[in-house]
């Protein structure tokens, strides 16, 4: 059994068809569907669209912001902009490209992949060369601040 919106909009117009009320209609759909059926208030609106003679299941475009807000000419822009200085933060790179925080943002951690490691762009995925690398560079701070903590005699400061 199909438990989508679509087919449940279909199921709505057509019990509306036959002249069914709305809650009847939502009894009806709530025994088939289960957890999976639509909401009570979604039920009934549909209901009423069907009534002022509405025939498409589908929903309407609504206005608003557009969600694919980024190119590859604005990645590449970011990118570039991240490899010159990797100590540059998100409102330069807004202003310097004429483009909102939120998208720099967007653009920094899901399209291109960077994370903010010590105030600078790195990428979030290291290979094992790069993961050992930076392990050694950590060993070797924590012993020399372990060392420093020793005085001359062996004890701890």
């Amino acid at each position: 059994m199909d438990s989508s919106r679509s087919a449940q909009r279909v199921v709505i117009q057509f019990l509306r068809t036959e002249r069914e009320h709305a809650s009847q209609i939502y009894r009806s759909m709530k025994e088939v569907y289960g957890e999976q059926c639509l909401a009570r208030c979604t039920i009934f609106r549909w209901c009423q669209r069907y009534k002022v003679g509405r025939a498409n299941i589908k929903d309407f475009s609504r206005p608003g912001q557009v969600h694919d807000v980024t190119n590859n000419a604005a990645n590449s822009a970011v990118n570039e902009l991240i490899r010159q200085n990797r100590r540059i933060i998100t409102h330069e790179i807004a202003v310097e490209l004429s483009i909102s925080k939120g998208i720099v943002h967007h653009i920094i951690h899901k399209e291109l992949g960077y994370g903010n490691v010590c105030v600078q762009w790195m990428p979030k995925h290291l290979s094992e060369n790069q993961k050992t690398a930076k392990m050694g560079v950590r060993l070797t701070q924590q012993f020399l601040h372990w060392y420093q903590c020793i005085n001359v005699n062996g004890d701890y400061l």
